[in-house]
């Protein structure tokens, strides 16, 4: 019989009913049976799998350890070493602690708690024989001695040939099940490749759901959430049955952080990790309150939230495959739920791929919208062209697929408060131009204060608004007559206003619905395309007026010019004045000492004179001598000063002079150190000088000359302290002149120890109105002027050499004659 229902399997799943069948045979055979069953061992394992049958019942497959319990630790050990029969006699103290050790053991004490129940006691005295087979062993649990071993033999034998049959039907059922599958996720993969365009995702994802049906998964739902590491909000796509049995597909956005649940789940996908939950009472019932469920019109919320429901989130790159169920999934499940993760993985390269054409088909036919209504305002030549906007707009309109029964154009003229209103009839012919004071009415108060925020307003009129705006536009005379402006018979039930700004007025929209965040972004971009053609536009009604202008601008542009060029001068005259005050100041120190020292000089005379010592006086005239040379010395260095100062501020007076080009340097070195002390206290600088002794005079404009040395000492001395200034280690700022003869010329070198110049500025440094210098700290002419008077006056060179971070240097060259 055992043997006959062997055969007889068609589903691993009959192997419990074998098991019946042999404990209802062992029962006729063996006296005093308490249990018997099959136990399936594997090497290196240490637990091995029992099934049993007893009176109370057949007990599916469980794992119990095959190590802390010398029964069990026994038997496993016979199946290794090859036994074919062995076994182990329980009772007393023995026998207590075996059962001490299962009940230990959840899944033996929930057997044994389920006996007890049943009202079967435990014996106090048992048997175990184990009947061994290539798999593992029978074995049978008598509750007397028992004689007949060779028939628990024999049974092994028969059952080696139950669990090979088990095997063959096992393995026959993984193929055919792996066949089922690949079957369901060839059609989601088809259905995949089948998509035309992004809408028909949510094809996909009810191939998903039916195919898991198919495989026996059952769920409530299952779907895709596309997330972003940027933003909280995610985009689901689902497929679902509601409480009632209905069919649902679900398409929605949801903030990921209004539920904890749901913030769970975009930290598990920003991981990338499996995120399994369960979920039952108050937290279940707050879950399904999210607008996610009550957005779609056909939800109907559950009736009882006590129940336990699963969800099962399965990452991938762009987002999470899901499914929930009320019952929890195996792990071959769960196996097959990640498959199904692969080929959704597939279908959203898919998608993006789809959601790419579409966005730049729609991108191409915009920019051939907008290259269109660029074209057309651009050949506009008069006021009364303006007639052909809006039957131009209504057009584009169309092509961009923006749903609309009417649309214009509000021109504000806030130099007038006015609004000039162009707008079509609904069959796209061009309609009356309304002018319209702003304060008229609310909606053009309302319009142009949003327009002067730079931000869209909408406004909603049902059919008595309508009516009651058309009135009012009959009565000041703007239209003619009601129907005509309606564009029908009848004015519309409902009217959505969407006003887009521009730079020059509104773009309107209107239509029986509120337009979609995505046609008002169309709109926009069909705006900024109006407001640069109507801007080209009011170029050409503008242009002889501004035409009249130009030689007015001209001209004070060249004013303008002159006087920034005397701006200079006198800037770099006032930084020169500090300086020049230093250096009278220390001059005339020394003229009043020696004038002080000369008066004593004259008191000691007169005293020696008195006592007729000659000696003495004489000597005494020999200081008061020296005295009156230095005041002289000193008198003629003033002189000098207020000269150079005078000549620096008269400006150039073109005529060249031999001059000292050492002398001169050194001088303006000293004037421009003082003047940058004299105005930052904190202000120094080291000074390293090389003037070459063996230079003769050089025929240069002096004044001129001068300018050039202050304006390039003055940048130096700006770019190495500022270099200090931002500096956190202990930098030392210096300046760096020499002069050298270079047979025929002579050469000046102004240098610092700065930042230096950046390469993309270094050819600009020379051009009018260049500078580096933070606004208001330079005029930008210094070096222009500089180059001028070198180059141009003087027929010499300017040159520049610069290392960034290390610093630079003005290589000045002139002729000596």
């Amino acid at each position: 019989r055992v043997r006959a229902r062997t055969m007889a399997m068609h589903h691993s799943t009959e192997l419990g009913d074998v098991a019946a069948v042999l404990f209802t045979q062992m029962n006729q055979l063996v006296t005093n049976l308490w249990t018997c069953g099959f136990v399936l061992c594997e090497k290196d394992r240490d637990e091995d799998e029992w099934w049993l049958s007893m009176n109370a019942g057949f007990t599916r497959g469980f794992f119990l350890p095959n190590v802390g319990d010398f029964t069990h630790a026994t038997l496993y050990k016979g199946w290794l070493n090859g036994d074919t029969f062995l076994t182990v006699q329980l009772e007393g103290e023995a026998l207590k602690e075996h059962y001490a050790w299962l009940m230990g053991i959840p899944i033996s004490r929930k057997i044994f708690e389920e006996m007890d129940s049943a009202g079967l006691e435990r014996p106090d005295w048992q048997k175990l024989h184990a009947a061994y087979f290539s798999k593992g062993y029978l074995c049978i649990i008598t509750q007397v001695p028992c004689p007949e071993e060779e028939i628990f033999k024999r049974f092994a034998q028969v059952f080696d040939l139950t669990y090979t049959r088990f095997l063959d039907l096992q393995k026959a059922e993984a193929q055919a099940r792996e066949a089922q599958i690949e079957a369901s996720l060839e059609k989601v993969r088809s259905s995949a490749m089948a998509m035309h365009n992004s809408n028909d995702i949510s094809s996909t994802t009810t191939a998903v759901f039916e195919e898991l049906g198919k495989l026996n998964i059952k769920s409530k739902r299952c779907g895709i959430a596309l997330l972003s590491a940027n933003s909280f909000m995610g985009h689901v796509y689902a497929a679902a049955t509601s409480s009632d049995g209905k069919f649902l597909t679900l398409r929605r956005s949801i903030d990921m952080t209004q539920h904890q649940s749901l913030q769970q789940q975009y930290e598990s996908w920003k991981k990338q990790e499996n995120y399994f939950i369960e979920m039952n009472g108050d937290e279940l019932k707050s879950y399904y309150q999210l607008p996610f469920f009550y957005s779609s019109p056909d939800y109907v919320p559950p009736a009882n939230y006590e129940r336990t429901e699963y969800g099962y989130y399965i990452p991938f790159p762009e987002g999470l495959f899901y499914a929930w169920t009320e019952n929890p999934y195996t792990e071959d499940e769960i196996e097959i739920l990640k498959r199904f993760k692969r080929i959704v993985d597939l279908t959203f390269r898919r998608f993006f791929d789809l959601q790419k054409a579409e966005a730049q088909a729609r991108e191409a036919i915009k920019q051939a919208s907008l290259d269109r209504i660029r074209g057309e305002i651009a050949s506009m030549r008069t006021a009364d062209d303006l007639n052909r906007i809006t039957p131009i707009i209504w057009r584009e309109l169309t092509i961009l697929e923006v749903p609309f029964i009417r649309c214009g154009v509000f021109i504000v003229d806030e130099g007038n408060a006015n609004v000039q209103v162009y707008l079509t009839t609904p069959d796209g012919l061009s309609l009356a131009v309304l002018s319209l004071p702003i304060d008229a009415n609310e909606l053009t108060n309302n319009a142009v204060e949003h327009w002067r925020k730079g931000i869209v307003y909408k406004e909603h009129w049902n059919k008595e608004e309508f009516i009651n705006w058309t009135k009012s536009m009959i009565e000041q005379g703007q239209i003619q007559n009601a129907e005509t402006y309606q564009g029908s018979a009848n004015p519309p039930e409902s009217l959505d206003l969407n006003f887009v700004p521009f730079t020059q007025g509104m773009l309107y929209v209107g239509n029986t619905s509120p337009l979609t965040e995505e046609k008002i972004q169309l709109v926009k971009s069909l705006a900024e395309a109006f407001s640069i053609a109507y801007a080209r536009y009011e170029d050409f009604k503008n242009l002889e007026d501004a035409k009249n202008k130009v030689e007015v601008t001209l001209k004070e542009l060249k004013s303008a010019q002159v006087q920034l060029i005397h701006s200079e001068k006198m800037a770099s005259l006032g930084e020169l004045t500090a300086g020049i005050a230093h250096e009278i100041k220390n001059t005339l120190n020394f003229v009043n000492n020696f004038s002080e020292i000369s008066g004593e000089l004259l008191d000691e005379m007169k005293t020696e004179l008195e006592n007729k010592n000659n000696e003495e006086v004489i000597e005494l005239i020999e200081n008061l001598k020296q005295n009156l040379e230095k005041i002289n010395q000193h008198g003629k260095r003033a002189d000098s000063i207020v000269k150079g100062m005078l000549l620096h501020s008269r400006g150039s007076s073109g005529e060249k002079t031999l001059t000292d080009i050492n002398d001169l340097l050194e001088q303006y070195v000293t004037l421009a150190y003082h003047g940058l002390r004299a105005q930052d206290k904190e202000f120094n600088i080291t000074i390293e000088k090389d003037y070459d002794k063996t230079l003769d005079k050089v025929n240069i404009v002096p004044q001129d000359i001068s300018r050039v040395f202050l304006n390039i000492i003055n940048n130096a001395c700006y770019a190495a302290y500022d270099k200090k200034k931002k500096s956190r280690d202990d930098f030392s700022p210096m300046l760096k002149v020499s002069t050298k003869n270079l047979n025929g010329k002579v050469e000046i070198r102004i240098g610092d120890n700065g930042n230096g110049i950046p390469a993309d500025i270094i050819d600009k440094i020379f051009q009018p109105f260049f500078t580096t210098k933070p606004t208001g700290e330079g005029t930008g002419l210094g070096l222009s002027l500089s180059y001028d008077i070198v180059t141009k006056v003087h027929g010499g060179e300017l040159k520049v050499e610069t290392k960034i971070n290390k610093g630079s240097e003005f290589i000045i060259q002139l002729p000596l004659y």
